[in-house]
């Protein structure tokens, strides 16, 4: 993963001395790096005794800017309310909690240098990492704190934009390899036969479809499809759910004709966290969500969003026909059953054949076993 585009250099009064625990300069996603990149007026040592180092003793009796240590403890005194008169060099120690400790332990001039700590006042944006209490932020926010109490620079938060995605993207990933692992293991195990679905869980049934914004593979925007049209609709109570959600990145050139939709019908729609809170109220813990295969639940689990209990519609009727099923509107037809549309675009219609298929299943499943 790059993430040199979202690096925005800050230039600042403050020297920003970064000292590192040489088990965390290995660590992929550490933020002190970002940091340095981030600050021209910065340096980054690694290393745990630092006595020896011509440069950090440079550093330290820098008199121009004289060196204060960030590091909460007894004796600490709050950054935002007693800040330094002049410009001084922030040294700061990088690692685990314990690492630190280790570097402060280890070189016993950094306990003589005026000592400082921060009283954040929201969780860590770090959440990729468990952070060892509620007020304990990464190295990156840190500093970007410190900056913004010695300087009052709100352009210092640009320091967080490569750490933010770095965040998102961890996190992405995790969602996606989650959802690989589900749907590997509902592939790998024996179908759960539609009777046994009907007996036991027929009043949760939530049959779905969804279409995505996707881009060609192998090209920059290829490598993930976004849900933007959902529909829902509940199988026993006909409680019904759509959403049309703002695409999170430029809309496909061949949008309109895969979805049957306007892109105004998704450009200036309501937004991904407004779409997954009512989402969230839909649904419920107990519901089996059935879906004619598994693409669009697939990009949603992609994107954080928590799904219950999947069951592919394709492969119950399959057995029950006992034949391809075509389509969704083809199998659909085969059945019997007409589709009732009531949503737009190709979403509408497929969700419709699905709704229509999961009834046909149910009233045929129920008169064989009469």
């Amino acid at each position: 993963m790059c993430l040199c585009a979202e690096i925005v250099p800050v230039t600042t009064r403050t020297r920003v001395v970064i000292l590192q625990h040489p088990r965390e300069s290995g660590v992929p996603i550490n933020t002190a790096r970002l940091a340095e990149l981030a600050l021209p007026n910065s340096e980054r040592h690694v290393g745990v005794e630092f006595g020896t180092s011509a440069r950090v003793r440079t550093a330290l009796a820098n008199a121009d800017a004289p060196a204060i240590l960030l590091f909460p403890g007894p004796g600490a005194r709050d950054l935002a309310v007693e800040r330094p008169p002049h410009p001084v060099t922030l040294v700061v120690l990088d690692g685990t909690w314990w690492q630190a400790q280790k570097l402060l332990k280890r070189n016993p001039e950094l306990l003589t240098l005026p000592r400082y700590a921060l009283a954040p006042t929201t969780p860590s944006r770090y959440r990729i990492r468990r952070e060892p209490a509620e007020h304990c932020v990464s190295t990156i926010e840190a500093i970007v704190q410190a900056l913004v109490a010695l300087e009052g620079r709100a352009d210092a938060c640009a320091l967080l934009r490569p750490f933010d995605a770095m965040v998102e993207h961890q996190l992405r990933f995790a969602a996606e390899t989650r959802a690989q692992r589900h749907l590997a293991k509902n592939r790998g195990a024996k179908p759960r036969r539609f009777p046994t679905v009907r007996r036991e869980r027929a009043a949760d049934l939530v049959v779905g479809y969804g279409e995505t914004n996707a881009w060609p593979r192998g090209t920059p925007l290829g490598d993930a499809a976004e849900v933007v049209h959902l529909v829902l609709e509940r199988v026993a109570s006909g409680e019904r759910f759509e959403a049309f959600i703002a695409p999170r990145r430029p809309l496909s050139p061949s949008f309109s004709h895969h979805t049957a939709l306007a892109d105004a019908d998704v450009l200036g729609a309501e937004s991904f966290a407004s779409f997954e809170a009512r989402l969230d109220a839909y649904l419920r813990p107990t519901d089996v969500l059935c879906s004619w295969g598994y693409f669009w639940c697939q990009s949603l689990a992609r994107e954080g969003v928590s799904l219950p209990e999947l069951f592919d519609l394709r492969v119950a009727a399959r057995q029950h026909l006992r034949e391809r099923t075509g389509d969704v509107l083809a199998c659909a037809e085969k059945l019997g059953a007409p589709a009732a549309v009531w949503a737009r675009g190709r979403t509408g219609r497929r969700a419709a054949g699905a709704v229509a298929v999961a009834r046909a299943l149910l009233s045929r499943v129920a008169l064989a076993e009469t």
